[in-house]
């Protein structure tokens, strides 16, 4: 029987989203051969972005031509589908919609074309536009920031971390920090990629001052934190951004990771419970509870936490082998195998896991 039980046990299951109306009819023109009409621009950037989510690439390049011929001096469309397009890597098409719609002499149009460049190996293409980009908007310091940032965050995704730094170098001087803070997440994020712990750490200390009282910024540095191993640093931070107001599940479950990992386990149950009053059938934090207690041998307490999450997902066959675990080391052998025989009838016990341990109790009571 394992120890601790992995949150690989379980999926999270998400509620899918039905197809909006505008897509739906969409549909139904293209089923029956009629060529689609009018769409608003809102609609035509739902109906593309569904297309790629299923892995649909043509369809949704149909769309893009058609949304393109509707609406050709729609500049807030055009924007939401190089997003798009950005978000879904189709860096070919990407480049392709930034060559037709550079007239418009958009910024954000370079930003996406730099970020193409560079996606599809084209550096020497990319390092001669920036060039050229910098030339262009070097009298207008908000378009010229939003350059940098597009190089700097198009670099750091190709793994070019040294130029990401030496990008964000050349431009810190320019601009206000206040105002730009993503930039210097981004040079951040770079020297933790070649383990330069010493200028994160300093970085860390500036995007404090810059937004002390921010709760996002402390949320974000609290997983920087961990991952430079500065655990004390990182629980504050947690903890700070939680009197600020950012108590979502994935804040409180980072608060009661760093606590459990820092070897505070008694801190980690009460920020578990703490998180419980506020959602009390929330099955991932009374897993967690469960498996610190586990950790701590306090076996009544963990079958507190058991018993709730079987209640919410009785179908799950691990949570009845912790179960049982628990129910041996309080010496309650018959307890143990009733667990494991429930556990088999609502589980249906595919792995046969149940079976093997209830046959191995049933031993030892023999």
């Amino acid at each position: 029987m394992r120890d601790n039980f992995s949150y690989n046990d379980f999926d999270s299951e998400e509620n899918e989203e039905p197809f909006s109306e505008a897509f739906l009819s969409w549909e139904d023109m293209i089923n029956k051969g009629i060529k689609p009409g009018y769409f608003d621009p809102d609609d035509l950037c739902e109906i593309i972005d569904t297309y790629f989510s299923l892995d649909k690439v043509e369809e949704g390049r149909f769309a893009v031509r058609h949304a393109l011929k509707i609406h050709p001096n729609n500049v807030d469309m055009i924007y939401d589908i190089l997003q798009i397009l950005d978000d879904y890597e189709l860096w070919d098409d990407l480049l392709e919609l930034c060559e037709n719609c550079k007239s418009l002499n958009k910024v954000w149009i370079d930003g996406f074309k730099l970020t193409s460049l560079l996606e599809l190996g084209m550096e020497e293409n990319a390092f001669s536009l920036f060039s050229q980009t910098k030339k262009k908007y070097a009298n207008n310091i908000e378009d010229l920031s939003i350059v940098y940032l597009a190089m700097a965050e198009s670099l750091f995704q190709v793994d070019l971390y040294e130029a990401t730094i030496d990008v964000v170098k050349e431009i810190l001087p320019k601009i206000k920090l206040k105002d730009n803070v993503d930039i210097l997440w981004i040079q951040l994020q770079s020297y933790l990629a070649i383990n330069d712990t010493e200028n994160g750490a300093r970085l860390c200390e500036q995007i404090r001052e810059l937004n002390p009282m921010d709760a996002e910024t402390w949320s974000r540095l609290g997983l920087i934190y961990k991952e430079i191993g500065e655990k004390e640093k990182s629980i504050d931070a947690f903890e700070f951004a939680a009197s600020l107001g950012k108590k979502t599940p994935a804040d409180m479950l980072n608060l009661i990771y760093s606590y459990k990992e820092n070897g505070n386990h008694i801190k980690a149950l009460e920020k578990a419970d703490e998180y419980l009053k506020i959602s009390p059938d929330h099955f991932i934090i009374h897993l967690l509870a469960a498996n610190i207690c586990m950790e701590i041998e306090a076996w009544d307490k963990a079958l507190k936490y058991l018993g709730k999450a079987i209640s919410l997902d009785p179908y799950s066959a691990f949570l009845y082998l912790y179960q049982s675990k628990c129910l041996i080391k309080l010496g309650e052998l018959e307890k143990a195998i009733k667990a494991l025989e429930e556990g088999i009838k609502n589980s249906k016990d595919s792995t046969e896991e149940l079976a093997k341990q209830l046959e191995e109790l049933k031993r030892m009571e023999s």
